[in-house]
């Protein structure tokens, strides 16, 4: 099997939001991200790598971001890109392509993953041994999926569920990628969670996961585009875009059971208020806001 890189010239504010985009569209490969900023702040803290590229360093403020697909989606990747990119507001630069031969590297992105914190939760990858009783651990294999942990959007879901009771509650996870948080809420205490995605990666990475951490028997998970029939819950996760959630709140109500909560993240901060007006016109009352990087996290309660 070949494989496409697929990378956006951009600058180091644009890195999170392309790397974001690239995710939510799919790729079957991962992410990378080429940030001379990154080189600059480790000289200016007077850290050095043995090689640095003197043509990189000339670069001011460039950064290029790269998602890998395989070579037979390349087309239709790009173009998804685009719109994504378009409809988000996301500026970027230049789109150029590359072909991978050797399969050999789509594992190599293993050894930069570390057990990460959140509130109370740690999530570890299964090739990790780490010790945490005090926390609740999660393990994870990410593959292909969105939702390592790492990612400031997922942290702040993480944060805000550490300070939700989940005990027997039902739990719908929208846009769940990995199945972090949705796992996450039944070894939390919840009953029962409903997770859903339109990627097929992300399904069969989720299902694994559960079955990772012991929970696929409480866990519902299939390919669906946001929710489906007339099922309600007491908690609903949504890491999604600033876009979908603003379409999500139209119809959530229904779908909310009395005193509800949303937990709901991946919205840059020029759109958070775009987030809370929809929902707040919806009948939700925010609750809570948190901020990491260039992201925010919003709690709100249904009553």
């Amino acid at each position: 099997m070949k494989w496409c890189e697929i990378t956006v010239n951009t600058d180091s504010e644009g890195t999170e939001l392309i790397a974001d985009a690239f995710f939510s569209i799919g790729c079957a490969g991962g992410v990378k991200i080429i940030d001379v900023k990154d080189v600059l702040d480790i000289i200016a803290n007077n850290k050095m790598w043995d090689y640095v590229d003197e043509n990189l360093l000339k670069s001011d403020n460039s950064a290029k971001v790269s998602g890998f697909v395989s070579l037979d989606e390349k087309d239709s990747k790009i173009g998804e890109l685009k719109e994504y990119l378009i409809s988000e507001g996301i500026q970027f630069g230049e789109i150029n392509t590359s072909v991978i031969d050797d399969e050999s590297w789509v594992d190599t992105w293993k050894k930069y993953y570390r057990p990460i914190e959140a509130g109370r939760y740690v999530i570890v990858p299964r090739w990790i041994n780490h010790d945490a009783a005090e926390k609740i651990k999660v393990l994870m294999d990410p593959g292909m999926a969105f939702g390592t942990g790492e990612h400031e959007s997922t942290k702040m879901c993480l944060m805000l569920m550490s300070e939700t009771d989940f005990t027997d509650k039902t739990v719908i996870d929208v846009g769940t990628g990995s199945g972090i948080l949705g796992i996450a809420a039944i070894k939390s205490g919840a009953k029962a969670c409903y997770m859903c995605d339109i990627d097929s990666v992300a399904v069969k990475a989720a299902k694994e996961n559960a079955e990772l951490n012991g929970v696929l028997a409480e866990a519902e998970i299939e390919l669906a585009d946001l929710l489906v029939g007339a099922r309600k819950a007491d908690v609903v996760l949504a890491n999604l875009t600033a876009g979908i959630l603003i379409r999500l709140s139209k119809g959530l109500s229904e779908h909310m059971n009395a005193n509800g909560t949303l937990i709901c993240s991946g919205i840059i901060h020029e759109r958070k208020r775009e987030v809370i007006d929809a929902f707040v016109s919806a009948g939700f009352g925010l609750k809570k806001e948190l901020s990491l990087g260039e992201w925010d996290g919003l709690e709100f309660l249904w009553t």
